[in-house]
């Protein structure tokens, strides 16, 4: 496959911003501003269906462990929870600076399995198995057009192959710091977690959890050997009339692998913020932000340094026994971040 052409390292007229504002973005949050409001059928009764999947997808970001949401409730005594989650995302960052040449073009796949056990009342204990695929993608094409259309930048994306694949990094001394092969199918890493929870309401409108994280690599991304890392968080959810609150506030170490030492942060502190409007007995429309700290330091760039920000919108539902569905859709903002510039999920649960 030939190379793509590279931005000169240390030429200022290299360095590329994605520019422009996202006037879709006041489009979508009206829509479901009028979506969350309209009038909904029992919506007072029923169980809350969030928050939705989502966790930062950023391949800078993923040789630590990345924040990913989850809801407060365990899953009740003595029953198991088996879900599977897929999430589609396209990325393409290139930046050139007398610190640091960055160039990350993909499509990637991932696929997650969680299984979950109720130990005791409000205890759950369980694992996920994350699964990876990338390559060069079918989508740069739609999304140079998709972006023309809504008259935001493109990051120069239009000026490179489509469907190329790299994810490179090269610091300002010529050392590379990331040089990722693809991957199909590839078994990213392991968590193993335990949620308690440690407050609820007489009538169950509110309620707080607490959940630790441990994350055992399980690839061979190049970068010296990842690390294992832990991460704690709180979870809660608030009933407020009609909606439900979803929110998630937590920290993580940062144990560098070899190639990483002295541009990996310590520890990173994320957080999310989800509101859910029951449209029905069984369907739920939810919008919801997610925040993470900066991983990278030493480089004095938004492209590798800024915190990761996305919003996430889309719809739940619960069906026959035990059975819930979700699908969503995740973007960057602002769009000169590490973040994914887009995800698109699908998710699939069953409690029995």
């Amino acid at each position: 496959m030939p190379a793509c052409p590279a931005p000169s390292l240390r030429s200022a007229a290299g360095r590329t911003r994605r520019t422009g504002g996202r006037p879709a973005h006041s489009i979508v949050l009206a829509a479901l501003a009028f979506g969350l409001a309209a009038p909904s059928v029992a919506a007072a009764a029923q169980q809350p269906l969030g928050p939705l999947t989502s966790e930062d997808g950023s391949p800078i970001h993923r040789f630590s462990i990345t924040p990913s949401t989850d809801r407060a409730d365990a899953v009740a005594t003595g029953r198991f929870s088996i879900e599977t989650w897929l999430g589609w995302g396209n990325i393409f960052e290139q930046d050139s600076a007398s610190t640091h040449e960055l160039f990350v073009d993909l499509e990637r796949l991932v696929s997650t399995t969680t299984v979950r056990y109720g130990v005791a009342p409000g205890v759950e204990a369980g694992v996920r198995m994350t699964f990876e695929t990338t390559g060069g993608g079918i989508l740069d094409g739609f999304l140079v057009r998709w972006h023309n259309l809504l008259r935001v930048g493109n990051a120069n994306r239009e000026r490179y192959p489509y469907g190329e694949y790299r994810q490179r990094l090269v610091d300002g001394q010529g050392e590379v710091r990331l040089d990722v092969p693809r991957s199909t199918l590839t078994l990213e890493d392991v968590r193993i977690f335990a949620k308690l929870g440690v407050a609820a309401s007489a009538d169950s409108t509110r309620l707080l959890s607490v959940k630790a994280v441990v994350r055992v690599p399980t690839r061979d991304a190049g970068v010296g050997g990842e690390l294992t890392d832990l991460a704690m968080m709180g979870l809660g959810r608030v009933q407020w009339g009609s909606f439900h609150l979803h929110g998630i506030l937590g920290g993580a170490t940062l144990r560098a692998p070899a190639r990483l030492e002295g541009i990996l942060r310590e520890s990173a502190w994320f957080a999310t913020l989800g509101v859910e409007r029951p449209l029905g007995s069984r369907v739920s429309a939810i919008v919801q932000a997610s925040a993470a700290s900066g991983r990278l330091t030493g480089f004095g760039n938004r492209e590798l340094e800024a915190s990761p920000t996305i919003l996430v919108f889309g719809a739940a539902g619960r069906f026959g026994d035990g059975w819930r569905w979700e699908a969503s859709f995740q973007e960057d903002i602002p769009p000169d971040t590490p973040a994914v510039d887009f995800t698109l999920g699908l998710g699939l649960r069953k409690t029995f």
